[in-house]
């Protein structure tokens, strides 16, 4: 089955916003062995929205078209589809209903502008939006699909679950059982890791890459004649990379690195405080990220300044002074004084220089020191020096000191 994403927007011609509808879905199709195999993006003009639908009948048997169902003038996507389909538009009572209701949950009055949204072409499908107030609609033609939704990536991503993955099913019953995992890997750029994964392919098995900054993901989907030799498929070939990778796989079930990490505390019972500088809380708030993360996370601390961390941290004045606070005996008093502090397992500290200015010949921008305290591993800390901009270099800070918190288990701590 051939599917095309249309997705709609100024905003997204003009690059102000990034398509993460179409990310998402590509990525939640592939998920399930449903890869879309076209992908447009068109303005909110009336000419290039027609013209993309026009292409998509022609080589597509589903399309999902993200976008243009609101309100406001520049709404465009409803009034084409009906000069589209040749269905003049008319007032869905079952649209109208729903974005009434809606409207009196949020306590406001519906206006004429709200009333267009209930204006749908004659014979669509009304597709219920409970998740916000503009409905989504579903129309054929010559045996393609099409599934109009709202562009608000919230409610894309609902009415994708609600309406139109379970109609692609439908679509594609008959084919071969499909399983997904999404592999993550860090520590290796693309290519080394393609490198390593050379002469992996085989029969039955589909394998996909995409960097995603500071990580490499693979999406592999097995197809077999029944869901268990689907599974066998796939479980043999993961074996197989994660014997390639090694520990640069973090996770073969999607998670991310946070979670990995909270996994670990979580099943040894441990408690996990930070000290960090140039990251300025990254680290807590990516931990904190995650649903229940009060069980393992206790403290975290953002000692920007020497004195912040002499006061906070206990960090001896004359480690500041001799070394700087960009260095190994700094970072390593930092996760001594934060653990001490917070009472926890394991202590973590970060300085470095995250740019773009404040480099030396010494120490350049792009310079980070990352250290680690456990009572059964004493201290340690690792030294790097990354490239890119300072969110590229913090945010690359911060997956680096999530290694080396599960390395400390993977040492047993």
């Amino acid at each position: 089955m051939r599917i095309e994403i249309i997705t709609t927007g100024d905003e997204l011609m003009s690059g102000l916003t990034q398509d993460g509808n179409f990310s998402w879905a590509g990525d939640t199709l592939a998920s399930r062995g449903l890869a879309a195999e076209f992908h447009t993006t068109v303005g909110d003009d009336r000419e290039s929205i027609t013209a993309a639908l026009g292409i998509a009948s022609g080589r597509a048997d589903a399309v999902i078209v993200s976008g243009g169902l609101g309100p406001t003038p520049d709404d465009l996507t409803a009034e084409v589809a009906a000069a589209f389909f040749g269905s003049p538009l008319e007032l869905s009572d079952e649209a109208l209903r729903s974005i009434e209701e809606r409207m009196k949950q949020r306590g406001r009055v519906l206006t004429d502008m709200n009333r267009k949204q209930a204006y749908l072409p004659h014979g669509a499908e009304v597709l219920l939006n409970h998740w916000g107030t503009a409905p989504g609609f579903s129309m054929k033609k010559e045996g393609t699909v099409f599934y109009f939704l709202p562009g608000v990536p919230r409610e894309f991503r609902a009415m994708m679950e609600e309406y139109v993955l379970p109609g692609l099913e439908r679509m594609a019953a008959g084919r071969k059982r499909v399983r997904s995992r999404l592999v993550k890997t860090f520590g290796l750029p693309e290519s080394e890791v393609a490198i390593r994964l050379q002469g992996i392919e085989r029969e039955g098995i589909r394998l996909g890459y995409r960097a995603h900054f500071p990580e490499v993901h693979l999406r592999v989907t097995a197809f077999g004649n029944t869901d268990g030799e689907a599974e066998e498929l796939m479980k043999g070939f993961v074996r197989d990379v994660k014997s390639r990778l090694g520990s640069y796989v973090f996770s073969t079930e999607g998670e991310t690195m946070e979670e990995v990490v909270g996994i670990f505390l979580r099943r040894h019972g441990m408690k996990l405080a930070t000290a960090e500088s140039c990251t300025g809380g990254l680290i807590s708030n990516r931990i904190t990220n995650v649903p229940g993360s009060s069980d393992y996370f206790l403290e975290g601390v953002v000692s920007y300044s020497n004195e912040a961390k002499r006061m906070l941290l206990g960090v001896p004045e004359d480690l500041l002074d001799t070394h700087g606070a960009v260095s190994a005996p700094v970072v390593e008093a930092m996760a001594r004084g934060v653990r001490k502090l917070a009472g926890s397992d394991i202590g973590v500290g970060v300085s470095g220089i995250a740019g773009p200015g404040g480099g030396t010949p010494e120490k350049p921008v792009g310079t980070v020191f990352i250290g680690i305290d456990s009572e059964k591993g004493g201290t340690r800390s690792e030294k790097f020096l990354f490239h890119g901009t300072r969110e590229e270099i913090k945010l690359i800070t911060s997956s680096h000191a999530l290694r080396l918190i599960m390395q400390t288990f993977l040492n047993n701590v």
